[in-house]
């Protein structure tokens, strides 16, 4: 009895270690508002060199867990799901706010069925079905040091540190899609074809049927699939981290635990935001030239973008590119800068602390009256109101 109230205790974040030299013991901090259950989970007999992971420290609630992340490093926080003050879920959403920890395992017993499943979708990267024991621990921290292997390039982590990662699931080969699937959802986005969508839908459905007797693995694999599309596009248009980070796609805004579809829904909202934007500034143009200049354009917002700037740089006459360009592309040309510049704006606006007029001064803009009144054209609201209004909603 006590076995199995011990079993039901457990979450795991697996959090990637400092890159640089060879891997040390991995560092860890354990968190259960039970004594007993932190003994017994240091009695289990891998810890140290056998399994190259140590607990370091231990923390009662998700309060004093936050605590101890913001005052130390780890590379692996193993958690409670249920918990008083801060519980595991709760936990999760504010590692991952403040990216404290960018990889997640659960543990978790079939009655937490849906808090698992939350808890794949908020960031979980994996999970296993209580009660651990050496053997099952074992095999997820191997599959951790996979995980860990692939991300040892810091500056490109949120680009690949999913990608590669098919020998996670080694060992249930049969579960996995093809990889055929995933690299055809990645072109006819990149080529901006609704049918990406759909193609998604299909594939995570037949995933679903495939692994109807273990839906949370069916969720952890469309989770890595959706993570290697995105890279995918990101890595063939590599102007977009200027206008969308790709923590965006990270961002969990969504969350209904009742239903696989509701995944999905959470999935696709996020490819059809991409895929629209896509859309609207990667401009269609039969012209190889004028996707040229808008792909020079999307690269280099912060350069003068002016007509006769950008006619020069391309050896062709002002008048032809402007009448061509609006031809090719139903759009005119300073129409099409503008936006672009408004885009670049928004970003900056969200993820830097720049002063509006400097963030205007850095697409150009020195009037910065008239700087607003193109954002709010754009935005419907002047840069002050759109940060302080987005700031509201974060709280």
């Amino acid at each position: 009895m006590m076995e199995n109230r011990l079993a039901d205790r457990l979450v795991i974040y697996l959090i990637v270690p400092k890159v640089g030299g060879k891997y040390k013991l991995y560092k860890i901090l354990a968190v259960d508002d039970r004594e007993i259950f932190l003994t017994e989970l240091k009695r289990l007999k891998l810890w140290g060199e056998k399994a190259e992971f140590k607990i370091i420290d231990t923390a009662s609630n998700g309060k004093e867990a936050l605590e101890f992340l913001r005052r130390n490093s780890y590379d692996l926080v193993l958690t409670d799901i249920r918990m008083p003050v801060i519980d595991g879920l709760q936990l999760l959403r504010e590692i991952q706010k403040d990216k404290l920890c960018p990889c997640v395992v659960i543990l978790s017993e079939y009655s937490e069925f849906n808090y698992a499943r939350q808890g794949i979708v908020l960031g979980a990267f994996d999970y296993l079905v209580k009660p651990a024991n050496e053997e099952t621990m074992t095999e997820l921290l191997e599959r951790t040091k996979i995980f860990l292997d692939n991300t040892r390039n810091e500056t490109q982590k949120s680009l690949r540190n999913i990608r590669d990662t098919a020998d996670l699931t080694k060992d249930n080969s049969e579960w996995m899609y093809l990889a055929a699937d995933e690299k055809q959802i990645i072109k006819k986005l990149i080529n901006k074809e609704d049918y990406a969508l759909k193609l998604f839908s299909i594939t995570t459905e037949n995933i679903y049927k495939a692994l109807s007797n273990n839906i949370i693995k069916a969720d952890i694999i469309i989770k890595k699939m959706y993570h290697n599309i995105i890279a995918g596009v990101y890595e063939n248009f590599n102007w977009l981290n200027d206008y969308i980070g790709i923590e965006y796609f990270e961002t969990i805004d969504y969350v209904n635990e009742e239903d696989s579809s509701n995944f999905i829904e959470f999935y696709c909202t996020k490819i059809t935001y991409l895929l629209d934007f896509l859309k609207k500034f990667y401009l269609e143009a039969s012209d190889e030239l004028i996707k040229n200049i808008c792909e020079y354009i999307l690269k280099n917002h912060n350069a003068d973008l002016k007509l006769k700037v950008i006619a020069e740089k391309f050896y062709i006459n002002n008048t032809y590119l402007s009448n061509n360009f609006a031809t090719k592309t139903g759009t005119r040309f300073n129409d099409y800068v503008t936006m672009v510049k408004m885009a670049r704006a928004r970003y900056l606006l969200i993820n830097t602390q720049l002063k509006t007029y400097e963030v205007g001064y850095q697409l150009g803009y020195h009037d910065i009256n008239y700087f607003s009144k193109l954002f709010k054209k754009y935005y419907g609201e002047n840069p002050s109101e759109y940060r302080v209004n987005l700031k509201d909603k974060e709280n």
